[in-house]
């Protein structure tokens, strides 16, 4: 069936690449925001998998470039990081992130009294984020860990913790890079896959897009019908579309090109736009 804007009352735009490139807006797509926005015609939401920054970032972001926005239209994995550790009882977890992360984490976690720092005998988890401030000493803290805890005594580690429960090991989203204004910049997928080679570690859970988790506050709203993602990945961005049962807008204003479409094996997105404005003039 082709795809009906009529039908539709919310839009769950991804950031990098949809609506900004790097720090600069997408102008035609943002204008489309603001001006629905403001006629009250489409409720809009804001998903990222980019973990780097933390929500309140996002939000200046978005209302520095004129869009209203409030904070429960914000959505990212760090919500679904919090929810994990809080439902795990975790007490101590290392968390591989930035600073200002750190601090938004350690905020967040403050009445359960959650320590995030490296601490080979207490930590419980490791938590990946998309760090820009990341060092060899984080990746080689992280898979020490992980070597004095979950592998088999050896003459390859001959150092071990006293505290031999495994610890567990989770990342915040899947994305082999991110867009930029320079083109594409590495992002969390390479992470994962520097410790997975060098001791085969692998994350017992990967939270963001496409785990439809993060679309559960719009879909208590809508009706899967009523709701369209839009996005620039078919890896990440359709995928979650697909996997909570709503349509798919594929702009071209980031990673995925035309050659991409054509190679792609899936069932295709409900409409292809160049940018997210043409949403509006490309649809019945």
């Amino acid at each position: 069936m082709a795809f009906d804007i009529k039908r539709k009352k919310a839009f769950v735009c991804d950031l990098d690449g949809t609506l900004f490139m790097g720090p600069n807006p997408i102008v035609p797509a943002v204008r489309f925001v603001i001006d629905s926005t403001k006629s009250g015609r489409f409720r809009f939401f804001y998903l990222t998998n980019n973990t780097s920054k933390c929500p309140e970032e996002y939000m200046r972001k978005i209302a520095g470039a004129g869009i209203p926005v409030a904070p429960e239209q914000i959505l990212t994995p760090l919500i679904t990081l919090e929810s994990y550790i809080r439902r795990k009882g975790y007490t101590s977890v290392y968390l591989i992130s930035s600073e200002k992360v750190k601090a938004h984490m350690a905020g967040r976690l403050a009445d359960v009294g959650v320590s995030l720092d490296y601490d080979p005998e207490r930590n419980e988890l490791i938590a990946l984020t998309y760090d820009k401030e990341l060092t060899y000493a984080k990746l080689a803290d992280a898979t020490s860990l992980w070597n004095m805890r979950n592998c088999p005594p050896s003459p390859m580690c001959p150092i071990r913790t006293r505290n031999q429960s495994p610890v567990d090991f989770v990342a915040t989203h899947p994305d082999n890079c991110c867009p930029s204004e320079r083109g594409p910049i590495p992002d969390i997928g390479g992470m994962m896959r520097f410790l997975e080679t060098t001791n085969g570690m692998k994350p017992s859970h990967v939270f963001g897009k496409p785990s439809p988790t993060l679309l559960e506050p719009v879909l208590e709203l809508f009706r899967p019908e009523e709701v369209a993602v839009v996005g620039d990945r078919l890896y990440t961005d359709k995928a979650i579309a697909d996997n909570a049962g709503v349509d798919f807008v594929c702009v071209l204003s980031g990673e995925t090109t035309p050659e991409d479409l054509r190679r792609y094996a899936g069932t295709p997105p409900a409409i292809v736009v160049d940018t997210f404005d043409m949403v509006a003039e490309g649809s019945g």
